[in-house]
């Protein structure tokens, strides 16, 4: 008998604890709650290694990805994009997101690479969107074999909205 009511106990104190951890209303389940802001995101982090070399995104252990930065190979990958979303809630016009060449960087635009467009420092989330690509050209032939340059892009913010403080930088290091 007395291990009849110590089972009914357990149960019934582990129906009382597991019953905090039922989930949301599905309305509210996936909204997020924090704070509107801006943010890099590693568009090949977590592909099949045959994909990344394939699209010239390098897969030696010393080139290891990381959610913000990446090593391409350019003789394959002809054009780079870093991928800015906005994390919050979407806008109904254009946001416009400025960013910067971090002065530590060794490639040197123009002539290890080119923004598209030339000279931009700016990326535009189109209304009604998340995503926008900052593109970048890789000049064939720049970097010396066995080397390599790293290209450091900062995101700056715009349109009201502050970058992400863990995300706000890629490093995009490019070997010939």
């Amino acid at each position: 008998m007395k291990k009849i009511i110590s089972y009914i106990t357990i149960i019934f104190a582990a129906s009382v604890v597991l019953s905090g951890c039922l989930p949301e209303k599905d309305s509210t389940r996936l909204t997020y709650k924090g704070p509107t802001e801006v943010e890099f995101k590693n568009i090949t982090a977590g592909k099949l290694t045959a994909v990344l070399t394939k699209y010239g995104v390098s897969t030696a252990a010393a080139d290891a990805q990381t959610d913000t930065a990446h090593t391409i190979i350019i003789h394959i990958r002809t054009q780079d994009s870093l991928l800015v979303q906005l994390v919050g809630p979407q806008r109904s016009t254009p946001t416009v997101i400025n960013y910067t060449v971090r002065s530590t960087s060794t490639a040197v635009e123009g002539t290890h690479y080119n923004f598209v467009p030339t000279g931009a420092r700016t990326v535009t989330i189109p209304a009604n969107s998340s995503s926008a690509y900052i593109l970048i050209n890789p000049i064939q032939g720049s970097i010396p074999a066995g080397t390599s340059v790293r290209l450091i892009v900062d995101l700056t913010g715009g349109s009201g909205i502050p970058p992400s403080f863990n995300f706000k930088s890629f490093y995009d290091t490019m070997k010939p």
